[in-house]
């Protein structure tokens, strides 16, 4: 049987990114933020909106307007825009020293809660993209399955490792989600050169629409959460992790659930954009605004 980096290698190594994930997280960080729940839901309504009501509205501005843009792009930005938030936001909190406990929460919510949340939100999106050339539909109770078996499982799996082997996970914790990410990185690099041709027609469009997505989830998610009344450094960090979404969870979607590797583009191209500008963000917030 041959293998398919997209149909074996990329769930496996989404399966230990989603582990590594549940390892960082106690019951306990839980049970401290119900004490004080006021900030984590205002912050999981805002994270949650925020980039789905950027990417509709860059869907409609495509429209509105005509523009050349092809459907890889459009229904990238909507596919990421379902996509639970990605453990690189914790990375970009840490640089800024915003609210990391927060952040770690956040994360921790967003991918429990793809379950219902990416489902819900690509059926929305399929009613802004019927005109397309070729239109989606995503197959509802496969992709259910998918998101139990390859995240909210793992999360579970890594907690309890946790909660079973404390001194172990403490010891290897940042070693193992290295490695998560190199696999990652390794995958994405296999998957591009499968499908080159697909890739290359779409990265010219992809690059810009990422970075003006990444601005504008960054801004919209900030100003919210300053509307809110939120403290600055809680406004940061929601601003940080609205931005953020889970490369691996798009991938997979996309070439394996959706068999388009068109679509792929964008959500790699995304955290390329999310290197630049979310970095940028984070480090001018440390130095300069707090």
């Amino acid at each position: 049987m041959e293998i398919s980096i997209q149909q074996h290698i990329l769930p496996i190594v989404v399966i230990f990114v989603m582990t590594t994930i549940g390892m960082e997280l106690k019951v306990r960080q839980f049970a401290e933020l119900l004490e004080s729940p006021t900030v984590p839901i205002v912050g999981t309504i805002i994270h949650t909106l925020s980039f789905p009501l950027v990417a509709v509205f860059l869907t409609l501005l495509i429209k509105q307007l005509a523009l050349d843009v092809s459907d890889g792009t459009i229904i990238g930005i909507l596919l990421i825009a379902a996509c639970p938030s990605g453990g690189f936001s914790n990375v970009l909190v840490l640089i800024a020293k915003a609210n990391l406990v927060l952040s770690v929460a956040l994360t921790a919510i967003s991918s429990i809660a793809s379950f219902l949340t990416v489902p819900l939100l690509m059926g929305g999106f399929a009613y802004l993209i019927t005109d397309l050339d070729t239109p989606i539909s995503l197959p509802v109770v496969e992709t259910l399955i998918q998101l139990l078996v390859l995240i909210v499982l793992p999360i579970g799996g890594g907690m309890i490792w946790r909660a079973k082997s404390s001194a172990f996970v403490a010891s290897n914790l940042k070693r193992l989600q290295k490695l998560g990410q190199l696999a990652l990185y390794v995958c994405v690099a296999a998957i591009i050169y499968e499908t080159f041709d697909t890739v290359v027609a779409e990265i010219e469009q992809a690059i810009p629409w990422s970075l003006v997505l990444c601005v504008l989830t960054i801004g919209v998610s900030y100003f919210l959460s300053l509307a809110a009344g939120l403290n600055p450094q809680d406004r940061v960090t929601i601003a940080l992790e609205g931005s953020i979404r889970n490369l691996a969870v798009a991938l997979l979607i996309a070439v394996s659930v959706l068999e388009r590797p068109d679509i792929a583009v964008l959500p790699t191209v995304y955290f390329l954009a999310v290197l630049v500008v979310g970095i940028s963000f984070a480090k001018t917030w440390h130095l300069f605004l707090k």
